[in-house]
């Protein structure tokens, strides 16, 4: 296998060239540049990495701790993610943990461990307080609401933006309401709930529905919400995913949207507008891309950021 001498050679430029192309030093001139790339391409170079963590102090990685892989609200957040870590020529190292906190607590180790430059946590069950003590080898970002000023923040205001639906919802003409929502202990979970009791003056513990986190979940509920003799008039989802599977059986079961019941999503994953759906649009792309950017910059020397980006109303079908 060729070494950087092989390539300096080939290109007739010295070592510390050669070393300088391959950091991405910046004081190296296009002519010398061209050289040695087209020279290490000649050649068959393959950078290695661990002599390069060595000399640099960096991995060009960082891992993003997510529940489920599959699941397709987090598509969006790791799609921003992989656009900005690939103009930064970083590598995303996505660890699925089914909110295990062993398996949040492996993925972090990585960050400990010198693995990873910094961590991505997409939703977490490990305490803030916990989560702190991995600072000291660098920077975690998250997506909740109430992170320590030292975790950097990227979110939206779930409280706020479940306010807006739910006065949405009113000012259509719904009066009775129903809410669906995921994990019930959820930092997002417990501010939807406090924004439908704060806002529906009809407000029910009965009309709210926790645990539903997939299509199969919404498809399960919608036989729970038929069976029931009192049923709110709408329903507001916490994720657009559910809402879907709730919307597919209600049409297999001939129940009309919005006349029978009208629905609305959160999240404005763009499956949801092909099937109609009404929903609050966060802006996850956004996020992932500003996730990755304020670790980048919290590695190089800039403080914990905390930024909060706002969620709007895409009009469907059924409400």
């Amino acid at each position: 296998m060729a070494n950087i001498r092989d390539i300096a050679k080939r290109a007739d430029v010295s070592v510390t060239t050669v070393s300088r192309v391959i950091n991405e030093h910046p004081y190296v001139s296009t002519e010398k540049r061209e050289r040695v790339r087209r020279a290490m391409e000649e050649l068959g170079y393959l950078r290695n990495q661990q002599a390069l963590t060595l000399s640099t102090g960096r991995t060009q990685r960082f891992v993003v701790v997510l529940p489920y892989m599959d699941h397709p609200y987090y598509g969006l957040f790791v799609n921003g993610l992989a656009k900005a870590a690939l103009a930064k020529d970083y590598r995303l190292v996505m660890w699925q943990t089914e909110y295990r906190l062993d398996q949040e607590r492996q993925a972090l180790d990585l960050l400990k461990h010198r693995e990873v430059d910094g961590a991505i946590v997409l939703s977490h069950t490990m305490t803030f307080e916990e989560m702190e003590t991995y600072r000291a080898y660098g920077p975690v970002a998250v997506t909740t609401v109430g992170a320590p000023e030292t975790i950097s923040s990227v979110h939206v205001d779930h409280y706020t933006a479940f306010c807006t639906g739910l006065r949405l919802l009113a000012q259509s003409g719904y009066e009775d309401v129903g809410i669906v929502l995921s994990r019930p202990d959820s930092p997002s979970s417990i501010a939807r709930q406090r924004a439908y009791f704060d806002e529906v003056a009809s407000a029910r513990e009965r009309w709210v529905w926790s645990g539903y986190l997939t299509s199969e979940d919404g498809i399960r509920l919608a036989s729970v919400f038929l069976s029931q003799q009192e049923r709110p008039r709408a329903l507001f989802f916490s994720s657009d995913y559910v809402a879907l599977g709730f919307l597919g059986e209600l049409r297999r079961r001939d129940v009309r949207t919005p006349e029978d019941v009208a629905i609305l999503g959160f999240d404005g994953h763009p499956i949801g507008q092909a099937f109609g759906l009404a929903t609050m649009h966060a802006p996850n792309e956004d996020i992932g891309r500003t996730l990755f950017d304020v670790t980048f910059n919290e590695m190089n020397g800039c403080a914990p950021t905390t930024k909060s980006l706002v969620v709007t109303y895409l009009p469907g079908t059924t409400l």
